[in-house]
């Protein structure tokens, strides 16, 4: 009951806690259309939700309008450099432009966005240069090809190897940064950048051909060196949140495996794309997010604070259920309801991690206040 208490008694005073109030009101538009993403998500799984128009565009709100938002501004506030606002502020708004049916604007928003991204990390490498900033520009890269691609072919499975390579670039820049004190030889570095372009290149190629088989090997590979040599193996023994973040990783990193498996195995099954999607975006992407989650929302909202609740291995738990049960379904073809099902459990459960991550946060910045 104390712990709803303190959900209840969030106030304006909170907001003035935060330093830069606007943060706040960034954070809700790229959480509207996280919220705007899973309702189309579940209306594609036959459901009906009250967002129709956003049905076919459930990838683009998804990748570009939440996920881009949320990476470019934690990205941009460390620089102090107000104009790189515009990247965000496009990519989040570009969710009303796409419920209107303006699907060129809406791209030519997400296209924008991503060049502004591009020249976010330009200004990190001019202060200074690291590998990681370069494998993480490579990622705005793939998300603005993707965004061409979009724009030109008007065909979303062409542009999703090009997302997918956006987040895999940027979420492996972001393992090794946090990694970097970990005794990795430069040579086992260069090993897992050969591995990076060994993907890209899978994604060049034509993807549902060979390229299909290339970036399903890279992904396996890459998968197998974030097991080896990212910190987890030192973490998973601690407690509260150290141990939380290093499940939550540990459970991508098995799902980016899978996702290489799925790559190279089930090109000609009939359920094959959608499964192999849904391995990445809510296996791999989801539980990064649950992983970085307790880092990355005090620091975007500019609060010194860890958040912890052990009900954070709730909604973990129901995300990799949702996408076990998901996986059943299309492999079996017995069952098609229990797909439509999983959508629930997978919107449910990311919904309730970030209930509980905003609680927490907030639990722990009154108590940071009052200390």
């Amino acid at each position: 009951m104390a712990f709803i208490y303190d959900i209840c008694k969030f106030r304006f005073q909170f907001l003035l806690m935060v330093k830069l109030p606007y943060r706040f009101f960034f954070l809700l538009f790229a959480f509207a259309n996280m919220i705007v993403g899973l309702l189309a998500g579940l209306g594609r799984l036959g459901w009906a939700v009250p967002v129709p128009a956003a049905y076919v565009h459930h990838g683009a709100i998804m990748v570009g309008g939440f996920l881009g938002s949320l990476i470019a501004l934690e990205k941009i506030i460390p620089l102090k450099k107000p104009l790189f606002f515009t990247g965000p502020v496009l990519s989040a708004s570009s969710i009303l432009v796409f419920t209107t049916g303006d699907f060129q604007e809406a791209v030519f928003m997400l296209i924008f966005a991503g060049v502004i991204f591009i020249l976010v990390y330009v200004a990190y490498l001019r202060q200074h240069y690291s590998l990681y900033l370069v494998i993480a520009l490579v990622g705005a890269g793939c998300w603005t090809v993707g965004n061409v691609l979009l724009l030109w072919k008007k065909f979303y499975p062409l542009a999703f190897p090009w997302w997918m390579g956006f987040l895999l670039f940027t979420i492996v820049s972001e393992r090794l940064e946090l990694s970097k004190f970990l005794p990795v030889s430069r040579q086992t570095k260069h090993l897992l950048l050969a591995l990076l372009i060994f993907f890209l290149v899978g994604i060049i190629m034509p993807f549902h051909s060979v390229g299909t088989y290339v970036s399903g090997l890279a992904l396996v590979c890459i998968s197998l060196w974030l097991l080896r040599n990212d910190v987890i193996r030192l973490t998973i023994r601690k407690q509260g949140v150290v141990r939380f973040t290093a499940t939550a990783l540990l459970i991508g990193y098995f799902c980016l495996l899978l996702q290489g498996i799925f790559l190279i195995t089930l090109r000609d099954s009939p359920l094959g794309y959608d499964i192999t999607l849904h391995t990445f975006f809510v296996g791999f992407v989801f539980s990064m997010i649950f992983a970085h989650g307790p880092i990355i929302l005090p620091g975007v909202l500019g609060l010194s604070v860890k958040p912890y609740s052990p009900l954070f291995y709730v909604p973990l738990i129901g995300l990799f259920f949702s996408l076990a049960m998901r996986i059943a379904a299309n492999v079996t073809l017995i069952d098609f309801s229990y797909r439509g099902i999983s959508g629930w459990v997978t919107a449910g459960s990311i919904l309730l991690y970030f209930f509980i991550l905003v609680a927490t946060t907030i639990k722990a910045a009154r108590h940071a206040t009052s200390a």
